[in-house]
């Protein structure tokens, strides 16, 4: 079936016209019916009436059987137009009859008795004869058919009404503001982008008017930025520095840029426009097949690198990118095309230096394996050389402390011997200190610095170090402090001279380094396992200090970070070997420091329980 050609302002008066229609018909049924059965209600009533009047009229001359006054009351009842037919049957009595000559209407029939009492309602005892009344529905039809012509002609105004209303207000309304916008949209798809119109009135329409003028203006901007986007591809196709082609689906060339035509050794781009590829350029025909099935089959290459000559007789590296368009009508192949001859070049030259490279990677490696063997050979010969001289050196050395013991023992010697002597005394402890350090050094640096875990009395060790500090810190004034967690345990296993070395180091610094104030060293309980339990050991001072760019330089061996004043008597190995032997032990040595205003040295350590 085809559309229907109706126009909207036709089907809209139909619309309202069929339901205005629907609504007063109904409307005129109900009120037709319920006319009709008043009427009903109404004749019964009559007939009830006409019943009890005939009952009470007709007793009498029943009784007396005095037929001409019966004659008489007959054809009184036979006045009322609704009576058709009425019959009186009695005792002693011919039949009496009266009825209209025409056809009842559908005729309804009431029969009751006379009785001597002229009562309807007695019973049959005492009862004189029967009379049967005939009613006709010819005045009630009449009346109904008056009411539904008057319905009719209310539905009839109405519709006319309505229809002629509708009509005048679509026509105004719809039809119209319709027929505007109609115009607004053929002007715009006949291509004047940007035209508007103004809204008659703030309604649908209107709202619909400015959605079509938006709509317009959009159309405008789009069409304005399609335009420029075509203008950019044309010149970025036409001046890009890469070659781009189109090719229909049987090689034949569309349309070629102008870095492509130079590529290729043409004149114009134009020259290259209807000819196939394979007559543009010469390529091996697998090759060329090859590249055809491959691009049927992913639709999509990428970076391809491809030899060809060109018409002029030169050796082209390509490498090619297409892609296989298929837009709903015929395939179009577009393709990006960049000249990697010289980067081919360049590459197999590489390839020849890194296959020479590699020779003298080779040479080189073994040279470096070998050096590396010496190397390690003189590390070994290094470290079993500062071994076996610090043993050598500690065996007079201790010798010469010993006699220097027994001579401060002497008191015969006078004041400037002693002096001499415990100067003596200083030096060679100082010499064993920096042998041992020497040696842990060698040890670190060989890897061959292990640690001895015994059960050791951990508050003997902390007092003992802290009784080593005291009369050097009360040599220059300060104030020593130590602050034990009162629930460390009493026994741990640890390396004690490892850990004995690490807090004296820290606590001589720190007693070095400050001149004023007070050192302190803090021993916490951080936590408590089943097993083992984990201490925070702190030594913090108000001495110098430390700058950012001294901190970088900290832990390394040989570092003196110190003025040149406060350097003297020492190595700068203290640290490097205290950092060293705190990673052995699982933890790492933190360092917060202000200048001029003191340090803050401290590790954590995980021991385990002794029992």
């Amino acid at each position: 079936m085809g559309r229907s050609t109706l126009s909207i302002q036709t089907r809209l008066v139909a619309a309202l016209s069929l339901s205005a229609t629907i609504l007063v018909g109904l409307i005129g049924l109900y009120w037709v019916n319920r006319h009709e059965r008043e009427l009903d209600a109404e004749l019964l009533e009559r007939q009830r009436r006409m019943a009890q009047l005939v009952a009470r009229g007709f007793a009498e001359p029943v009784w007396n059987l005095d037929s001409a006054a019966l004659s008489e009351l007959l054809d009184a009842v036979m006045a009322d137009p609704e009576v058709h037919a009425i019959t009186l049957t009695a005792p002693g009595l011919e039949p009496l009859r009266r009825e209209r000559p025409d056809t009842a209407v559908r005729p309804q029939t009431i029969e009751f008795e006379l009785s001597h009492r002229s009562g309807a309602d007695n019973g049959a005892a005492g009862a004189l004869g029967r009379a049967s009344i005939v009613y006709t529905r010819a005045y009630i039809d009449q009346r109904v058919g008056e009411t539904r012509r008057l319905v009719a002609s209310l539905l009839a105004t109405v519709l006319l009404a309505i229809g002629l209303t509708s009509y005048v207000l679509v026509r105004r309304l719809v039809e119209r503001p319709v027929s505007r916008l109609r115009g607004l949209a053929q002007r715009v798809a006949s291509g004047e982008l940007g035209a508007q119109i103004t809204p008659e009135h703030a309604d649908e329409i209107g709202d619909l008017t400015e959605q079509l003028n938006a709509m317009s203006t959009k159309l405008q901007d789009f069409a304005e930025g399609v335009r420029n986007s075509e203008q950019r591809y044309r010149s970025l196709f036409e001046n890009a520095a890469e070659g781009i082609f189109q090719a229909d689906g049987h090689g034949r060339l569309l349309r070629i840029n102008k870095a492509l035509a130079h590529m290729l050794g043409l004149a114009h781009p134009e020259q290259a426009q209807g000819l196939t590829l394979r007559r543009v350029v010469r390529i091996e025909p697998e090759e060329y097949r090859r590249l055809a099935r491959a691009l049927e089959r992913h639709r999509l290459l990428q970076q391809v690198p491809l030899l060809v000559t060109t018409r002029d007789g030169r050796d082209l590296w390509m490498e090619l990118s297409l892609h296989l368009v298929q837009d709903g009508g015929a395939p179009r192949v577009e393709g990006l095309v960049s000249d990697i001859t010289q980067r081919r070049l360049a590459e197999q030259e590489l390839t020849q230096h890194r296959d020479h490279l590699e020779e003298l990677v080779t040479d080189r490696t073994v040279e470096l394996s070998q050096a590396k063997q010496r190397a390690e050979t003189a590390n070994q010969a290094k470290s079993r050389f500062l071994a076996t001289m610090s043993h050598e050196f500690r065996t007079p050395l201790n010798a010469i402390l010993g006699f220097a013991q027994l001579l401060q023992m002497d008191k015969s010697l006078t004041n400037s011997q002693q002096s001499k002597i415990r100067l003596m005394r200083e030096s060679g402890e100082h010499l064993l200190v920096l042998i041992t350090d020497l040696l842990d050094v060698a040890s670190i640096e060989a890897g061959k610095l292990t640690l001895q875990l015994n059960p050791l009395d951990l508050r003997a060790l902390l007092e003992m170090c802290s009784e080593s500090m005291r009369p050097r810190a009360a040599e220059k004034g300060l104030a020593f402090d130590v602050e034990l967690d009162p629930e460390l345990p009493a026994r741990v296993r640890a390396d004690g001279q490892r850990l004995r070395q690490v807090l004296l180091n820290l606590l001589s610094n720190a007693v070095k380094f400050t001149d004023n104030g007070r050192v302190g060293l803090t021993v916490d309980l951080v936590a408590r396992g089943p097993s083992s339990i984990v201490l925070r050991f702190t030594v913090t001072d108000t001495g110098i200090g430390m700058e950012p760019q001294q901190m970088r330089r900290l832990f390394q061996p040989f570092e003196q970070v110190a003025d040149q004043n406060r350097r003297a008597g020492g190595t700068g190995l203290g640290l490097a070997i205290s950092q060293q032997l705190v990673k052995l032990m699982g933890g790492m040595i933190d360092v917060e420091t202000v200048p001029s205003r003191g340090s803050r040295f401290s590790f954590a350590l995980e021991l385990p329980l002794a029992s």
